[in-house]
């Protein structure tokens, strides 16, 4: 299978950095053979879309393969028809847009102006379904208005919050397609081809920011014929960008149509049974689960309770209990409140007098209380007094210094953070030995697993996939693209979590 990726781009606004150039991304294409990506400049994001489109050509100029997306901007008025046409005489058919980034309306009369513009041309737009406040409003909206431009619209980004409103888009505006990156929970590749069929599905990445292998795994593992998947990953991209087949001739192209993955065996520390809001509803039925563990080498999982996470957690916890008996490669972790004190030091007792019950978790941003408030302290007080280790997510993303506190307060209690963190992050619990994390999400970064991984060392990182929400495989193609050494992916998948866990 001949692979093309409809989205990918190259710059950084802080600072120059190797690992987000146009080499960057070539090597991202030989690396996992891709043929073809589609890719524009930050620049134009973040700064000047002229500048920004002149270099995507001058790429395209060295590496045909790596063909250019242009950023267009209202706010560049007056110039931007001349851009647009400057852009259209040089060959290029893909422009993107950015409306809530750059803070300007697709109701205006500027967007208007330039859409007359593009009409009728051999044109693909692309916008980001979330580049709104919720990723509900903005999808519609732009469907609307390029109805009648006779010109495909493709939205990316598009993840398990604003799925459902994206794909009704899909079905009222048939110029309107979806790319793949961001589609990361369980079988949602099936339920988009499902819902709207497999033409109108493409294949991207965001690579270097993203990890490719995570994009491409997402595909890969759907349940879909091997047809279905290869329009996916190339075939549609070739028709909709009228593509002429000697563009990637002598490219590499894909020849497994498996996911890829690890063959050590792996425990996987973040996983999730119970209801949420988006198929498949597995609910606290372990045979997802334990058939997904088996196809990834995953030996053992731990697993607490969406209900509890969000509601009521003796409930929660209950149903966890029941699950998971009988099968001994599931072992329990307690979810706890810290506005129930006393509750959740009776469901800790009480689960930890069973064997299988190995742990507590505890996510801020689903039971709000501040990280550094006095109903945490006093419940990770009682926490550490039963000496199992705690999976926990901080209220917010400037928390460092309040989870080092409440570490370094209880130095022989093993704080495991979830969904990840950035190398600032990293910086400031580095000289905090019992912090810990793993990096399951949705729109993960592989390069902030390495750096992470470089400060603290491999043996404080860990295996995580949040499933039932998120698919395996999206999360083994985030830890393959890591760049692990055969050590690392020996504490990281499973020595680290034997230990932490006494497994």
């Amino acid at each position: 299978m001949f692979v093309i990726d409809c989205h990918s781009f190259w710059g950084k606004r802080v600072a120059s950095d190797p690992r987000y150039t146009p080499d960057a991304l070539r090597e991202n294409l030989t690396r996992h053979s891709v043929a073809v990506t589609f890719a524009f400049s930050q620049r134009g994001l973040d700064y000047d879309s002229r500048t920004a489109n002149r270099e995507v050509l001058a790429v395209r100029q060295e590496t045909p393969w790596v063909q250019p997306i242009a950023v267009l901007n209202p706010r560049d008025a007056p110039g931007f028809e001349a851009e647009f046409e400057f852009c259209r005489d040089a060959g290029i058919h893909a422009f993107r847009f950015f409306p809530g980034s750059q803070n300007w309306s697709v109701q205006s009369t500027l967007f208007r102006r330039q859409l007359k513009l593009i009409s009728g041309s051999p044109s693909v737009l692309m916008f980001s379904s979330i580049d709104s406040y919720t990723g509900w409003e903005i999808p519609s909206q732009i469907a609307a208005v390029t109805a009648d431009l006779g010109v495909p619209v493709i939205f990316v980004d598009t993840f398990y919050a604003n799925m459902f409103e994206v794909l009704s888009t899909l079905r009222e505006f048939p110029h309107t397609y979806i790319e793949t990156n961001s589609l990361a929970t369980t079988d949602a590749l099936d339920t988009v081809v499902g819902e709207v069929g497999p033409a109108r599905v493409l294949y991207g990445s965001s690579a270097p920011l993203r990890p490719m292998q995570k994009a491409l795994n997402q595909i890969l593992d759907a349940r879909l014929p091997t047809a279905d998947k290869a329009a996916i990953l190339g075939g549609n991209a070739a028709r909709l960008f009228h593509l002429d087949p000697t563009l990637w001739t002598g490219r590499p192209t894909l020849t497994n149509d498996q996911p890829a993955r690890f063959d050590e065996p792996a425990i996987d520390v973040h996983s999730h049974l119970g209801y949420w809001q988006r198929p498949p509803y597995e609910d606290y039925t372990p045979d997802g689960m334990l058939r997904r563990m088996k196809q990834f080498n995953i030996r053992t999982g731990i697993v607490s309770a969406y209900e509890s996470m969000r509601y009521d957690i003796a409930a929660g916890n209950r149903a966890i209990a029941a699950a998971i008996e009988g099968h001994p490669e599931l072992k329990g972790c307690v979810e706890l409140n810290p506005h129930q004190l006393e509750l959740s030091c009776d469901e800790m007792d009480r689960y930890f007098a069973q064997p299988n019950f190995v742990g507590v978790e505890i996510e801020l941003s689903h039971i709000p209380a501040p990280t550094a408030g006095p109903q945490v302290k006093k419940l990770i007080e009682a926490i550490a007094r039963r000496g199992k280790p705690i999976l926990f997510l901080p209220a917010g993303g400037g928390d460092a210094l309040a989870e080092r506190d409440l570490a370094r307060a209880h130095p022989h209690l093993a704080f495991i953070h979830a969904h990840g963190f950035d190398p600032d992050w990293a910086r400031i619990v580095a000289d905090t030995p019992n912090i810990h994390v793993e990096f399951c999400l949705s729109r993960p970064s592989h390069h902030h697993l390495r750096e992470c991984l470089d400060i603290l060392g491999p043996e404080r990182i860990l295996f995580g996939t949040d499933q039932t929400l998120l698919s395996v495989a999206s999360q083994v193609g985030l830890y393959l693209d890591a760049d692990l050494s055969p050590r690392e992916r020996r504490l990281i998948l499973h020595d680290n979590a034997c230990r932490l866990y006494h497994l």
